[in-house]
């Protein structure tokens, strides 16, 4: 019992170092988006990713390739689609309505875990959930005034990001968390690239008319500006991804997935202090809510360990 409640917290920590970790990289995305697509950056940045995870394994003398391929593949192949599905709908939506529905994984991960591994859920998880959700909506400043079905696709990429952090933890929780981000960063790549060729094909052949935005920009030869933050980004998510694996592998997903809010926190406070970003007070009081959500999570879950 007391294994578990520290093996949880430390889970929990992990993500929070994780999502740091990616909050800083993704800080500055802001300075390419005119001048690469999403896609070209996602594939540069598994070029590069790649033989660093190949570097690592060798280094500590772990094994790069799986030890149970088709878990780990249905994994890979939950968290590239929610990827694609989240940075798709950046197309069609504000950056404000994509993330807000990215980040309700943790409340799919409450209810896929009752329905699916049939596991208790206590009330004070449901409420720390809610009101994280609450933090969020108040942090991007959403309104649903223009609420249409369409809106449920960055909601449906939280609920895939949730079947793979439980993918995680249930099927994969013996693997190496390198091989874990090896098979992600190839599975990113190979989708990206086959994204890349269709793009430039309907370019050559004209297929669709589209405009030049961070989603459909054609490819082009990146400055020592750009590859260096996709290096930079690269590294980030390397060594976060690491991090965020390892923490879902050790606590209970219900109670570690609560601590991905850290990333709203982390990149607010990053984009304040280094970039000037404007923090209003309806974003205070979201990202207190958010603190204050991990907490109650974190109380409710000691007091039914003890």
């Amino acid at each position: 019992m007391l294994k578990q409640k520290s093996e949880n917290m430390k889970g929990g920590l992990f993500i929070a170092l994780g999502m740091l970790l990616l909050a800083i990289g993704d800080n500055y995305i802001r300075f390419i988006t005119e001048q690469t697509s999403l896609w070209q950056f996602h594939f540069e940045r598994s070029l590069i990713a790649i033989p660093l995870l190949i570097f690592a394994a060798r280094r500590i003398g772990k094994s790069i390739l799986p030890q149970n391929f088709s878990s780990v593949l249905i994994r890979t192949l939950l968290m590239v689609l929610a990827m694609l599905v989240y940075f798709g709908s950046l197309a069609f939506f504000p950056i404000s309505q994509v993330s807000a529905g990215l980040f309700t994984s943790p409340l799919f991960v409450i209810i896929f875990s009752r329905c699916l591994l049939k596991e208790q859920i206590y009330l004070s998880r449901v409420f720390a959930v809610l009101l994280g959700s609450f933090g969020v909506i108040l942090v991007l400043g959403i309104t649903f005034s223009d609420f249409s079905i369409y809106n449920l696709f960055p909601i449906a990429a939280g609920a895939i990001y949730a079947l793979a952090s439980i993918t995680t933890r249930q099927w994969c929780r013996e693997e190496e968390p390198v091989s874990l981000m090896f098979m992600f960063f190839c599975g990113i790549g190979l989708a990206s690239l086959i994204i890349i060729i269709l793009i430039q094909l309907n370019i050559l052949l004209d297929f669709f008319p589209i405009s030049g935005t961070f989603i459909t920009l054609p490819l082009k030869t990146p400055n020592l500006q750009i590859l260096v933050i996709i290096f930079m980004h690269a590294l980030l998510s390397v060594i976060g991804g690491v991090l965020i694996t390892s923490g879902y592998q050790k606590g209970h997903t219900s109670f570690v997935a609560v601590f991905e809010y850290s990333f709203l926190f982390f990149a607010t406070s990053w984009a304040y202090l280094f970039f000037s970003d404007y923090i209003s007070a309806p974003m205070l009081l979201g990202l207190t809510l958010i603190i204050l959500s991990g907490f109650v999570i974190s109380l409710s879950t000691n007091s039914k360990q003890k």
